[in-house]
């Protein structure tokens, strides 16, 4: 059990370290990304909620399950503006560890929709209690 604390503490620095250092080397990409939310604030905030919200009201009667697909949808429609920056990270440490480039993205980026999704979750549900 302590080997893998280990395994997984090394992992999370070295997954720390080179977001540092992609973030260094590539702020364009993220500035790029904030920049194309302004816009498109409809597509990431509006289609999870009112689309794919309706549509799944429609098919279950559960609002919980409402609220996850709603949360869900639009924490992978947000984490789609940073797959570039994502993909960065994860090509550098594919490089250090000799692990393909495919499966820590896929590990990254479901990470990464799953704290959008929280921190969208969150939102909608502070924003609808008053």
């Amino acid at each position: 059990m302590a080997f893998l604390q280990i395994i997984a503490g090394d992992t999370m620095g070295l997954y720390y370290e080179s977001t540092l250092n992609v973030l260094k080397k590539n702020f364009m990409l993220v500035i790029m990304a904030i920049v194309l939310l302004i816009p498109t604030f409809f597509l990431w905030a509006g289609v999870p909620f009112f689309i794919i919200g309706g549509l799944v009201e429609n098919l279950i009667s559960s609002q919980v399950l409402v609220f996850i697909s709603i949360s869900l949808s639009g924490g992978f429609l947000f984490s789609l503006y940073f797959l570039p920056f994502l993909y960065k990270i994860a090509k550098q440490l594919a490089n250090i560890t000799q692990i393909g480039v495919g499966n820590f993205l896929l590990r990254i980026h479901t990470t990464f929709i799953f704290i959008c999704s929280v921190v969208y979750g969150i939102t909608i549900y502070v924003i609808f209690q008053y």
